[in-house]
């Protein structure tokens, strides 16, 4: 085969029909941009879900305690659930059970005001114990957490988040100030590095944190937790853990066999995996169809491709009639297929990309393209042109040269 005059011939045939060859990559170029736009915004989804999740609930080694049982309806508070939880209950857990590594113990209100000279605010109140910075795995922008010294003593110190930094104290180092939480003064320690988002976009950051011992006595007045964090020593028994603390807290708080529990136990791990796993179910039903859309964009590519071989018998009849052997044509006309295909899916990866970027920003995700999906892409292209431009080649190459020159 002589290769110049093969590849010459198959260049002159797609001139001749500019707007059959468009309308053959186009079918390809769509589905393949859609597959790669659904892939990449699914992943970067996926990450920026985890990242908030992360964010709102610190590391996955946990198990969560609240009070309430898991069958109560609706938004789980301290008006309609008992305050079941006690600080004994959080020693206790550290003390009895050799899965947990420590417990942290948090108190927190949403409606007191905070005030520093003429500028006010309303943050989230924190009461958490010492340790809530290696629990949780937050770090400080400036300043120094409060110690276990100042739980103990009571002390009147607090750690800002960004949000509240910049309510009080716009351009302005707040550590070593004085503020007013509820009409009682403490001494600003620190500032917590941002968090940003949680899950439903709400700021992470619009909060303060205050020994949770001053929180119970000087505060809220309150001799209960609003909630428990429990450090597993080994995230992969987070099960065994979980019915362990429900054994020691059914017998602590004397609830009867059959009772309904007044705890709520819950392993974000767990809840990460549910809700990641819901996405990707999503994104492979998505996924499914955009194959689909791939699939008939190679179907276009087979009955543009009979039409050709319908309007070019002539021509077969005269390339078989100098000579031409079957599997020439057949290389010609699937060769044809292929490149066609192949720059459909080229132009559906460049549009895919695009089309990401315009996503990624209205939807604020973070701008994310697999270098695999793209070759996923490209290759099945490929296998689109080889596929289904095999049926019309094989048709082409069957042409009988004598009933295609009498046409």
């Amino acid at each position: 085969m002589n290769l110049p005059l093969f590849f010459a011939s198959i260049l002159r045939t797609l001139r001749r029909n500019p707007w059959r060859a468009l309308l053959m990559m186009a079918g390809v170029a769509v589905g393949i941009a859609a597959l790669t736009i659904l892939t990449s915004i699914g992943e970067s989804t996926r990450r920026e879900t985890m990242k908030r999740f992360k964010n709102m609930l610190g590391t996955f080694d946990t198990i969560l305690i609240r009070p309430g049982s898991s069958k109560n309806r609706g938004m789980v508070s301290l008006t309609n659930v008992e305050p079941s939880l006690k600080f004994e209950d959080a020693k206790a857990i550290a003390a009895e059970l050799p899965e947990i590594r420590q417990v942290a113990e948090v108190q927190n209100a949403f409606d007191i005001d905070v005030k520093y000279r003429d500028r006010n605010c309303t943050p989230s109140i924190f009461g958490v114990s010492s340790n809530w910075l290696e629990l949780r795995g937050d770090q400080l922008a400036q300043g120094v957490f409060f110690s276990e010294d100042d739980v103990r003593s009571l002390a009147r110190v607090a750690i800002l988040g960004s949000d509240a930094q910049q309510r009080l104290f716009p351009g302005e180092d707040p550590v070593g100030k004085n503020i007013e939480i509820g009409n009682v003064p403490f001494v600003v320690r620190g500032v917590m590095v941002s968090r940003g988002a949680g899950p439903a976009g709400g700021s992470l950051d619009n909060l303060i944190f205050i020994p949770v011992t001053t929180a119970s006595k000087r505060l809220f007045n309150r001799d209960f937790l609003t909630m428990m964090i429990a450090q597993l020593k080994d995230p992969t028994q987070g099960q065994e853990a979980i019915d362990h603390l429900a054994t020691l807290l059914r017998s602590r708080h004397h609830i009867a066999p059959g009772a309904l529990d007044d705890f709520n136990l819950s392993n974000p791990r767990a809840v990460m995996d549910q809700v990641t796993a819901m996405g990707s179910t999503f994104e492979k039903l998505l996924s499914i169809v955009a194959v689909l859309a791939t699939g008939i964009g190679g179907i276009v590519i087979m009955s543009i491709t009979l039409i050709g071989v319908s309007e070019r018998r002539k021509e077969i009849g005269v390339r078989r009639a100098v000579g031409a052997s079957r599997p020439a044509i057949l290389a010609q006309f699937l060769f044809e297929a292929v490149l066609l295909a192949l720059g459909g899916g080229m132009t559906g990866v460049a549009t895919g990309v695009g089309g990401t970027q315009i996503i990624s920003r209205l939807q604020h995700l973070p701008f994310l393209i697999q270098p695999g999906a793209m070759l996923l892409a490209i290759t099945l292209s490929i296998a689109l042109g080889l596929v289904f431009g095999v049926y019309p080649a094989l048709k082409a190459a069957g042409t009988n040269p004598i009933d295609a020159l009498r046409e």
